[in-house]
């Protein structure tokens, strides 16, 4: 399925249409004009309506690309989130694997009153455990599939990340799958520019979801590089990047996109000690 693109197939029907359409209409104008008399023959006068019907299967073929793209989209998002939630779910089975090996190791250092030596191990274990734990917070399990993803790509780049989730974005007008390309696109964007100085400092990022009467909000920031004020509105727009390699610029014009759709928001705040991406969607 995922070697199908619909997308692109649609749009060669679309071509071939428009071009068999020109052509068929071309024909026909050049009998009408060059043998006018013999154009009234029966069997001609069939080519008008040939041309017609030619011309309607190109309009018809490009009306249907822009919900048959968003389907084609809609199904490859449903797949990662699918990827990401089998991803958490042998996370979460690995966790309930070690939990007995954990309880029988803090077992044993307490029989033999190494209580500093259970403590130590203790908080060890807590902080793996609120890790996966921080990232199933909200109501939608194909969101908390993607943070608890993000934060392990983050982490195996050098990344340290905190998860601060204080809203179950119960009814949120957003679905799912364009929540996930939201939050997806702007963690990307951070992670990618935090790889820029992994190895040279201390990388971080905090990743905020609250709500309060009026919407639902987001706050992710980051200690990447500073993006200049000249181009906090720049990099909303579509083709816009700061990387010299490998940045196409639709990330972030994507996000807008989500965001302006539900009547919400976006922004972006830098300078020498943290970006900030913030953003919040109506109820």
């Amino acid at each position: 399925m995922r070697n199908l693109n619909i997308h692109k197939t649609l749009i060669l029907m679309a071509v071939l249409s428009v071009l068999l359409a020109a052509l068929i209409i071309s024909i026909t104008i050049y009998i009408f004009t060059v043998s006018f008399d013999a154009a009234l023959e029966p069997e001609r006068l069939t080519l008008p309506f040939i041309s017609l019907l030619a011309f309607c299967s190109a309009v018809i073929t490009i009306m249907l690309l822009r919900p048959m793209a968003s389907h084609n989209l809609r199904l490859r998002q449903t797949e990662q989130s699918l990827e990401d939630l089998n991803k958490l779910n042998n996370t979460m089975r690995a966790q309930r694997h070690d939990f007995l090996n954990h309880l029988q190791v803090v077992h044993s250092l307490i029989e033999l009153n190494e209580h500093e030596e259970a403590n130590s191990y203790i908080d060890k274990v807590y902080d793996a455990i609120e890790k996966v734990s921080s990232s199933l917070r909200t109501s939608i399990p194909a969101v908390n599939a993607i943070l608890e993803a993000k934060r392990q790509t983050a982490e195996r780049n050098g990344v340290d990340v905190s998860i601060e989730i204080s809203s179950a974005l119960s009814e949120m007008p957003v679905p799912d799958w364009e929540l996930c390309k939201l939050f997806g696109n702007i963690i990307d964007n951070s992670i990618n520019a935090l790889s820029e100085i992994a190895s040279d400092k201390d990388a971080w990022l905090i990743i905020e979801l609250f709500e309060d009467i009026h919407s639902f909000r987001f706050k992710i920031s980051n200690n990447g590089p500073i993006i200049p004020q000249e181009n906090w509105d720049k990099i909303f727009e579509t083709g816009f990047t700061t990387r010299v390699r490998n940045g196409e610029g639709m990330g972030l014009s994507i996000c807008r996109d989500i965001i302006n759709k539900y009547n919400g928001k976006i922004w972006v705040i830098s300078d020498e000690y943290e970006t900030v991406f913030e953003g919040f969607i109506p109820r």
